[in-house]
Formats: C-alpha cells, structure tokens, sequence
C-alpha cells in the first residue's frame, strides 16, 4: 500500500470518527436540554398550581379549587394532574372527593421524604414528557399558619402535588438545531477533505515519487527520475537535477577510470566505482612501493607478493617471454615452479589465458599435471610478454582469480612503466656487468663481488683463490694480423676460462688482454694448479689468422685472501706483482705471490 493511501485512510478515518463524535455530542446536548428544559416548564407549572392552592387557602376559597384545579389541567401541555394527601391528613379530614391517595412509589418516596421527584421521558425526536412531584410542607408563619388547622408539625408533608406534562416546542427545535448542525458538519467535512486532498496530499505523492527515486539511485538505477507531473515543486525537480548532475559525473568517472581499471556497472555502478576506486589506489599505494625497489629482482619479488595478497594464494611465480628473441626466462619463483616455462611458456606464446579447470586448456608443460594453476599473460611492450602464474593444490582457492582476472591485467597496465624501467636498468646492468667481446663479467662487477666477498669472509672465512693474466706480447696480435685476430684471441681466452673454471668462480675481463679470476673455496696448492692448467690449455691453442695459424702463450699471477692479505683488492694488486713477476721471467709462467715480491719492488 503506497504512502498516500494510507495516510489518506488514517486521515478521513479520523476526520469521520471526530464529526460522528462531534455529531453524537451534539444530539445528546440538544437531548439533555430538551429534557432540562421540560423539567424547568414542569417546575414552573409546579409552583403556580403550589401557589394557587395556597391562595385558595388563604382566602377561605377551598371549596372552589376545583374550578382553579379544572382550569390548569386544561393548559395545552397538561396531560395528568392529581393530589395526594398524607396519613395525617386524611385521617384528620379524611381521603377527600377525589380518592386523593399515592398513585405510585414516587407519590410514596415523596410523602416520605418531603423531597421533590422529577423524571422525563422521549427522545429528540420525540415529545418530551414530565413527571413531577412536589411536596407541599406545612407552615407556622403569619401569613400562613397551617397549624392552625391540621393536626401537623412545621415542616411535615401535607400532601404532594403530582403532573404529567408535554412539551412539544422543544422537538421542533432539536429538529432544526440538528439539521443545521449536520449541514455545517458535511460542509466543514468536505472543505477540509478537499483540502486535504488539494494542498496536503499531494505532497505525499511527491514523497512516495521521491521515496521511490532515492531507492532505486541506491540500488544502482541512475536514470530513476521523478514524473514530470509532480515536478512542480521546488525540492523534486532540485532532485532530479542532482540525480542528473551525479548520472552525468558518474559516467564521466566511468569513462576516464574504464581505461585504467575494470568497472562493472550493469548493476551498481556506484558500488563498481568505489570498487574500482578502491584497486586504483591499492595501485598507486603500490606504485610507490615499486619504486624504491633497487633492481628488477626486488620489484617482481613485491609484484609476486601483492598477487599473493589480492588473491589468498601463496604460490606466485613471474615468467617473462621476449617475442623477439623468443627468449622465457623465470623472473621469479615462490617455490620451486612445477612447470617447464623456459623451454617455451604456451601463454606467453598464445597470449591467452591457460586455465587448469578447462580440459582443452591443461598446459603440457606442467611436470605435475594434478596441481591446479592459472597462467594470466600480459603484453608489456613489443620485447615483453608477462605472465602470472598462480599455483594451488586446491582447486576452489583459484576461483577468485577465475573471478578477478581483470584485477592482474589492470595492475600490470598500471606498472608497465615501472616494470619496463626496471627491465631496462636490468639489461643496462648486465651490459655494464659483462663484456660484450668475451662474454665474462666487467670490472663493475669485479668491485660489486669484491664488496661482497669480503662480507662473506668475515662469517664464513672461506678462502677465495686469486688470479690475474694477461696474454704475452699482446701487442703483436694486432699489430700483425690486425685487430679482428686480436679480438678473437680474447673470445678465445674468456671461451678457455669458463670451460676451466667452476660456476662458482668469477671470471672478470679488467681491460684489453688482462682477466682477473676469483676462485671460491681454493687453497694456495689449489691456485697454482688452476693457473698452470689455464696456462697449459691456451699454450696448446692454435689460433687462427687469415689462411695460418699462431700459438701465443700467457703469463699468470697468483695470491689467495684472505691469506695473502685481509683486504681482497690488496690480494689483487698482489697477483698482478706475480704476474708481473712472470714477465720479467720471460712469459708463459704462472707465478704465486710471495713477500720477497714486495721487496724487490
């Protein structure tokens, strides 16, 4: 039931009940007053007759009180008229001519109490009809002394005067009052309903229209407005200006934020906004996060955790695809990833989403096909593809990504730049960490490993082997057969180098022919064997130069820290002593450090 029915019930109920109220009240004054007003004429005529009586008395005139009695019972009202005498009277003088004697209980409750008994009978509608009892008391006064002549006290009942009488004026006015009343009563009930329904109501119909619109903008409805017909108030067409306005700003918002971030707003789209305003600045709070990170190993790290927070899943793996060079690489792994994504990952590849839930989508390269995993790819520019990749052993834990696959695209979207800035430091680092003519790392790297040894030795004190080369008589190479020899001859050392060596090790090109190795976990004994290996291998190299060959030998220069030295850059300056050394000894020799060395320097 709408807001204006019932207010429009609970209103004219009302009004009805207060008019019958009104209306009843009235007929039962005009009903008391009729009834009061009988009583007063009954009294009246009462105490005329009472007088009368009393005259007759007076003047000696009793006997004629019959003509007196004859004569007001004829009054046009007068419909009974009788006497009653007391005990005392009548045995005094007797039941008189008429049979004067009590014609009912009120007669005797008078005669007994000295008390005046009036009652009246009808209605409205009816003649008003008065029954009256009137004692009549004895007297000892002067004018009148009725102890004079009865048998009495002052103050008994001598007898009672009793009448009937009608009155029919007052029906006539009870009529009119009651017409006239009603008619005043319908005139005020209709101007006030007309009122009610003209000036009161119809605001309720605006409130309801505007109750109506309020709720369905709360529930995501933005073209609700209120109907034209009752927008001639102030307040309703100001409503619908501000739901318009808000529609209008809303869509705006939509627009700009719909190419940033995921919004649905088929159902509420004030809800989808504060949702997606919600994830925006979870972004951006995380944006600024990524961007303290040092290198791009710490930002996959945080990007990795941040998924793991937005979807409740705790195994997270990044693998980033170029395809360029159609290069995988695993840029970060929670655990130990169980999919073999470096020899080709099908979503990086496809550039769709791999779903474990679908049959026709299994990944073959998972190695354990029972784990449930959702790879999530993602263009970041021409040379980058990334892929998310979130793995479960429970099934139901991946359908809120299922959910909320939007959630990565637009994260990434959002911090492309960040990824692709630390992509690009990364590929300068490498760049300035390893040489591009031998393939062994620079001398940036050399001091950032340096740095770190030498924390290292201070909680492990794990001996570290050092060694420095440099090819003899260099300087012919180029000279002779040209600088394309020359640089093959340093592929050609760093080749030899890495297949002598451990991972473990550090190879460094320092600058033109001179190389530094760091042999990790290496003994003197240890050292000089490596060296005289190294030595032994390129003396037995024939390289190559336009249509023949040559054989170039090398001299090498050991120390081992911290042994040799507590500082590791120390150590170094100490092997490039023996190597050195080894010159002066006419070349293809490998010298260890001794103190004699500094000596002689």
């Amino acid at each position: 039931m709408h807001l204006k029915t019932k207010i429009s019930l609970l209103l004219y109920t009302s009004l009805l009940i207060l008019f019958v109220a009104i209306f009843y009240n009235t007929i039962a004054d005009l009903r008391n007053a009729s009834a009061k007003s009988a009583e007063s004429q009954g009294l009246a005529t009462a105490k005329v007759i009472k007088a009368g009586l009393t005259a007759h008395m007076i003047s000696g005139t009793m006997d004629q009180r019959d003509t007196f009695i004859n004569q007001v019972s004829s009054l046009a009202n007068m419909k009974k008229l009788w006497f009653v005498r007391s005990v005392k009277v009548s045995r005094q003088y007797g039941k008189g001519p008429f049979l004067e004697d009590a014609h009912d209980g009120i007669d005797k409750s008078v005669l007994e109490s000295g008390e005046a008994a009036i009652e009246s009978t009808g209605g409205i509608f009816e003649d008003a009809t008065v029954r009256l009892s009137v004692p009549y008391k004895a007297t000892s006064s002067a004018k009148l002394d009725c102890l004079s002549c009865h048998d009495v006290k002052a103050g008994d009942t001598l007898g009672v005067i009793s009448l009937e009488m009608q009155t029919n004026d007052l029906k006539a006015l009870s009529y009119r009052n009651i017409i006239i009343g009603t008619v005043l009563l319908l005139i005020l009930f209709a101007a006030m309903v007309y009122f009610l329904h003209k000036k009161i109501l119809i605001y309720f119909d605006r409130f309801d229209a505007m109750g109506k619109c309020a709720r369905a903008v709360y529930n995501g409805d933005l073209n609700a407005r209120i109907p034209d017909e009752l927008c001639d108030d102030q307040d309703a067409r100001a409503l619908n200006a501000l739901i318009e306005k808000f529609q209008t700003s809303v869509v705006t918002i939509e627009e700009k934020l719909s190419g940033i971030i995921h919004i649905n707003s088929a159902d509420d789209p004030l809800k989808a906004l504060s949702d997606g305003c919600g994830r925006l600045n979870d972004i951006n709070v995380f944006m600024k996060t990524l961007r303290h990170d040092v290198n791009a190993n710490e930002a996959y790290e945080h990007i990795a955790h941040y998924f793991s927070d937005q979807f409740k899943i705790d195994d997270v793996n990044l693998i980033s695809y170029n395809p360029l060079s159609q290069e995988t690489q695993i840029v970060y792994e929670k655990k130990t990833i169980l999919c073999d994504a470096q020899s080709g990952c099908p979503a990086a590849r496809t550039g769709e989403r791999i779903d474990s839930s679908k049959s026709d989508s299994i990944c073959p390269k998972m190695i354990t096909p029972n784990e449930h995993y959702i790879c999530v790819p993602y263009t970041i520019d021409s040379a980058s593809i990334f892929v998310v990749s979130m793995v479960s052993d429970k099934k139901n834990a991946l359908n809120g990504l299922r959910a909320g696959t939007y959630v990565v695209d637009e994260t990434l979207h959002a911090l492309r730049g960040d990824i692709v800035h630390h992509q690009m430091s990364e590929d300068i680092r490498k760049l300035q960490r390893i040489d591009p003519l031998s393939g062994l790392y620079t001398k940036n790297f050399l001091i950032e490993r340096m740095f770190m040894i030498v924390k290292e030795s201070k909680r492990t004190a794990i001996p570290y082997g050092v060694m420095m080369m440099n090819v003899d008589d260099f300087t012919t190479i180029n000279t002779v057969f040209g600088e394309k020899v020359g640089d093959e001859t340093i592929r050609i050392i760093g080749q030899t180098l890495l297949d002598s060596l451990r991972e473990s090790d550090v190879v460094v090109r320092l600058s033109g022919d001179e190389f530094v190795v760091l042999l990790y976990d290496c003994d003197p004994t240890q050292v000089n064997n490596v060296g005289e290996r190294i030595r032994s291998l390129f003396a037995n190299k024939k390289l190559k130069a336009n249509a023949s060959g040559f054989i170039k030998t090398m001299r090498i220069g050991t120390a081992v820290f911290p042994q040799s030295h507590k500082d590791i850059a120390q150590c170094v300056a100490f092997a490039r002593l023996a190597m050195n050394e080894a010159k002066s000894e006419g070349g293809n020799l490998s010298v260890k450090f001794h103190t004699r060395l500094l000596e002689s320097k």
